[in-house]
């Protein structure tokens, strides 16, 4: 089989494929050095062109970088009213069914068959079923219609805040694919001002360089890192060097909240280091600095300490 001509292949494209950050990167770095050259008669025109896609790059990556606010605001009503549910609401719901049925009769088996528990444990579906299921057990029990009304009415509000976050998980979707084809549309720009300066240049091609970010386009080293932590687990997500200037996007877009840590050994769990914590469904730019006297250990790991649900993350290394 034939290799590829190297020529083929866009360097810009390849190493900024699945690394938003390394595509902000890569293209602010261009477009500074265009804009200092902007009143030389080859490099101005080049600067004007390149310039609107750059802005909507940075635009498209500011928009889904924010984005992650919604995401926690809505979260964390669902988290809220998961919270409200138990002990307190159905404690209270217990409590005026009794009042009707006595526990252990027919009556009060009917309405609450496994007790608390499909309201305590299990997954955030499981447990707004749980209250679906118990509007259905008290309809037509004169009795308890008030009980009802208010099942009802924190049944419709859990439902909405839940629709509401499946929502900003769309929209978080729909504004990582607009990164994407930016990306992809700002880096075959890139890929033409290079051709256009190889031949410029064509004589002193070294000249070329000096308008590229070549450390960070030519850098082998992994920069994204994806992976599932276990329930109430921890894990070693890397050995890397990090200083205190380093920096990485942490996305968080499982179910739970997750904390990252800089350990001395691959198993440590999370005692005794800094954490740091990333909500749900949110970005976070971590600083080297923010480990504080960890960030000189060797090995960077995740915990999470939900005991309901797994967590995901994905790191992007710059």
């Amino acid at each position: 089989m034939l290799k590829i001509w190297s020529f083929e292949s866009n360097p810009f494209l390849n190493v900024s494929k699945k690394n938003f950050k390394k595509a902000v990167k890569i293209s602010s770095y261009t477009d500074a050095q265009l804009f200092a050259r902007k009143a030389d008669a080859f490099f101005g025109p080049l600067y004007l062109s390149y310039h609107v896609f750059h802005l909507a790059l940075v635009a498209a990556y500011n928009t889904w970088k924010a984005q992650g606010g919604t995401l926690k605001g809505s979260t964390a009503l669902v988290e809220i009213k998961l919270a409200q549910l138990s002990p307190g609401k159905i404690g209270e719901w217990d409590l005026s069914i009794q009042g009707v049925f006595k526990k252990k009769t027919p009556g009060y088996i009917a309405i609450l068959p496994n007790g608390h528990k499909p309201f305590q444990t299990g997954d955030k579906l499981m447990r707004i079923n749980a209250i679906q299921q118990l509007k259905t057990n008290l309809t037509g029990i004169v009795a308890l219609v008030a009980v009802l009304t208010d099942v009802t009415t924190f049944y419709d509000e859990i439902v909405s805040a839940n629709t509401t976050q499946q929502g900003s998980k769309g929209t978080k979707f729909s504004y990582s694919a607009s990164v994407l084809l930016i990306i992809k549309t700002t880096m075959e720009e890139l890929y033409a001002i290079l051709g256009d300066c190889m031949r410029h240049f064509k004589t002193n091609p070294v000249e070329v360089r000096t308008l590229f970010d070549l450390e960070t386009i030519r850098s082998q080293k992994q920069s994204v890192f994806t992976g599932l932590v276990p329930i109430n687990g921890h894990t070693m997500i890397v050995e890397r060097t990090l200083l205190p200037t380093d920096s990485f996007d942490a996305i968080v877009d499982g179910d739970t909240y997750l904390s990252f840590y800089r350990a001395i050994n691959r198993e440590d769990s999370s005692n005794g280091y800094t954490i740091i914590t990333v909500d749900t469904m949110t970005n976070r730019t971590i600083l080297g600095s923010d480990f504080k006297l960890d960030v000189a250990n060797k090995y960077l790991c995740v915990v999470n300490t939900s005991t309901i649900v797994a967590g995901h993350y994905e790191l992007n290394f710059s």
